[in-house]
């Protein structure tokens, strides 16, 4: 009997709710700081490129609907060294996300009490920080004991992460709606330009993160070459359509008070609770305060264990060291990369000062992991080279909109991963030429990006020569002549 597999409309439900996470508590905040009027076009832009990027990947899913597809793209396509970067940045997405939901808690709940020790002006103080650090130590706890019980409330979780962005919306489009906050004098010192910078500096690709759940249960989800497309143009539409009506209701719901010095002086802490407050709306303030409990709990304890099977699987695999892979006899999962994940993440946290700041660094993880999806697009599916190398270029571009600090920050940790597979694989004998050759490109396209960001048409000219370079068939039959067997011939789509 053959497994039940995921409609069309379960699968557009899967994506829109891993979509809505917490970047929709402070993203209507941060845009309009970043992009006044023109937040609407940064969201429009941002939703755009992700769906850009998740039509990629369907390509992918057109020869190998297979489980885990999104991660395993560059695997796929070309070999697993050559995967290595991508993999590590992905993995390091996920694990310092768990980090910013424990931020996004602590943020929400300083509003609780007036001084709140937990928030100064210049983001989480050394109390913020500790009580952020004890929220990641829950996770921690719950990761090893209590998942099973939690995982039977998942869909109250998934409810109320729908219901309470929806339930805002309408409550302060009702409440307070001043159109005239869209025609202020200040409005006039942005431009279409904002908007670009807003895409990842206000949180956008982080809010639109998510979209590609749906990829990496291709091999599950019903006649997947049609479906997995649509479920992906219809969830990212769904969610744009959601956050864009939270977008409206909260610049129109901010009283003029606040908007003396414009949109780019704004400063809630808690954005939306703030507003919430100072509009009086009391029950919908105990509303957000609930959600910004539960939903980014619920992504964090999830995150966490995500990133430690993700590790553990790495370690299983020679691409991390071997005692890591060493199971707990009693829970079945390893707690040394439980406690590895958990150490790595509240070294970010405390290393960030607000949500904010931390947010970039997560973004930046997904952009190096989304460069993956048009790469191995292009590499089995050659016709496809012009649309991929636009995709490409303009994630290099999305790039350098991140401060430099934050892209050392990138740069380092996956340099420094990388150093420990190559020691690693030079312990075991393997062949260093193959692994310089798959690895060494990415690396130095990454470094060369920073050492050039100011000037976007270097990086133009830098996403096209190493595109073409890793896409050419010499390069990528090259990689596949070492090629491991990664997929069983029973999951493989054969044309």
């Amino acid at each position: 009997m053959k497994n039940k597999k995921i409609s069309m409309v379960s699968a557009i439900a899967l994506s829109a709710t891993c979509m809505i996470g917490s970047g929709w508590l402070f993203s209507a905040q941060k845009a309009a700081q970043q992009a006044g009027n023109y937040a609407f076009l940064a969201w429009i832009l941002a939703a755009v490129m992700v769906l850009a990027v998740g039509m990629c990947l369907c390509k992918v899913v057109e020869i190998y609907p297979v489980r885990g597809a999104t991660t395993r793209s560059s695997a796929l396509s070309h070999n697993h060294i050559f995967g290595m970067p991508f993999a590590f940045a992905n993995w390091f997405g996920i694990m310092v996300t768990v980090a910013t939901e424990a931020q996004a808690t602590t943020q929400y709940l300083s509003d609780i009490f007036k001084n709140s020790p937990l928030m100064g002006d210049d983001g989480l103080t050394l109390y913020g920080k500790c009580f952020a650090l004890f929220i990641l130590a829950v996770y921690l706890f719950i990761n090893f004991y209590g998942i099973k019980l939690l995982a039977k409330v998942n869909n109250i979780v998934m409810a109320l992460k729908i219901f309470t962005p929806l339930f805002a919306i309408v409550v302060l489009l009702i409440v307070h709606f001043d159109k005239t906050n869209f025609s202020l004098a200040s409005n006039s010192m942005f431009h279409a330009t904002s908007a670009i910078g807003a895409i990842v500096g206000a949180g956008l690709i982080y809010s639109f993160n998510g979209f590609q759940t749906v990829v990496a249960f291709a091999s599950e989800v019903e006649n997947p070459k049609k479906n997995v497309p649509k479920s992906i143009i219809y969830s990212i539409g769904i969610v744009l359509v959601v956050y864009m009506l939270l977008q409206l209701s909260f610049m129109g719901a901010v009283p003029k008070d606040s908007l003396q010095s414009g949109w780019a002086a704004l400063n809630f802490h808690s954005p939306l609770l703030d507003l919430a407050l100072l509009l009086g709306i009391n029950f919908l303030a105990m509303l957000l305060l609930a959600d910004s409990v539960v939903s980014p709990s619920g992504t964090g304890y999830t995150y966490l264990g995500a990133a430690s099977r993700m590790m553990y699987a790495m370690a299983k695999e020679g691409q991390m060291p071997g005692w890591i892979a060493k199971l707990c006899p009693v829970y079945n999962f390893s707690k040394r990369s439980m406690v590895i994940n958990f150490l790595l993440a509240a070294v970010f946290l405390l290393n960030a000062k607000s949500w904010a700041s931390l947010m970039v660094i997560v973004t930046g993880y997904h952009i190096i992991g989304y460069m993956a999806a048009p790469v191995s697009m292009t590499a089995l599916k050659p016709k496809t080279f012009v649309f991929g190398i636009v995709v490409f270029t303009l994630l290099g571009l999305l790039m350098t909109t991140i401060p430099g600090a934050d892209l050392l920050k990138m740069n380092g940790t996956i340099t420094l991963l990388m150093a420990i597979y190559f020691a690693i694989q030079v312990k075991k004998k393997e062949n260093i030429k193959q692994i310089l050759m798959f690895t060494i490109p990415f690396l130095v396209y990454l470094w060369l990006l920073l050492a050039f960001q100011p000037y976007w048409y270097v990086t133009v000219v830098l996403s096209v020569v190493f595109f073409s370079y890793v896409t050419h068939q010499k390069y990528v039959q090259a990689a596949r002549g070492i090629a491991e067997e990664y997929v069983d011939d029973e999951e493989v789509l054969t044309h």
